[in-house]
């Protein structure tokens, strides 16, 4: 065993699913954020958190419309979130610059990112701060998922290349399934 640095102890979690995040800027229009600190807490009722600074657009925006939704890209979308997590919707639209097209939620004024895996439609419940972010726990209303990419109600990984991101700009996606002998 080696020391590791607290302060990064956190990528010893890694990989994780990376997510884009959609909320609704000031005018209507679609916001997107890069996000993998994202988890489910409560399968009754279904909610999920996510971890986002208090100083981040996205944090701002998803506080003064209480919802947002999650878009679960696959391995192909890996420059555009990339794109999506280094640069700030306060500077620009990055909706536009990444060339996204979206696609109307049925439970929700914020759409989805057409072309993704699956999608998740939040409202917001409410935040724990914790150090420099806030926990943001959200009621899933909402759950669409690509038919052919299931099995039994989980990801088929040969098929569904769910992009996970490993670390700082690099991402990875798994293909194999185990199931344990006993």
């Amino acid at each position: 065993m080696i020391e590791v640095d607290v302060e990064e102890a956190y990528l010893l979690l890694h990989p994780r699913p990376v997510v884009l995040v959609v909320s609704l800027r000031e005018d209507g229009s679609p916001n997107v954020m890069a996000c993998s600190w994202i988890t489910p807490v409560s399968e009754e009722p279904p909610y999920i958190a996510l971890a986002m600074w208090r100083e981040n657009y996205s944090y701002q925006l998803i506080m003064r419309n209480k919802e947002f939704t999650v878009n679960i890209p696959g391995y192909e979308h890996v420059n555009q979130v990339w794109m999506a997590g280094t640069r700030s919707g306060r500077k620009v639209d990055k909706a536009k610059i990444l060339g996204f097209k979206f696609i109307k939620s049925s439970k929700l004024k914020t759409p989805y990112i057409d072309g993704c895996l699956a999608y998740l439609g939040c409202r917001l419940d409410k935040t724990v701060d914790i150090g420099e972010i806030s926990l943001m726990i959200a009621e899933i209303v909402e759950a669409k998922a690509r038919k052919d990419l299931l099995v039994r109600g989980k990801w088929n990984l040969k098929k569904a290349k769910v992009l996970q991101h490993l670390g700082g700009k690099v991402f990875t996606y798994s293909e194999k399934t185990l199931w344990p002998s006993k």
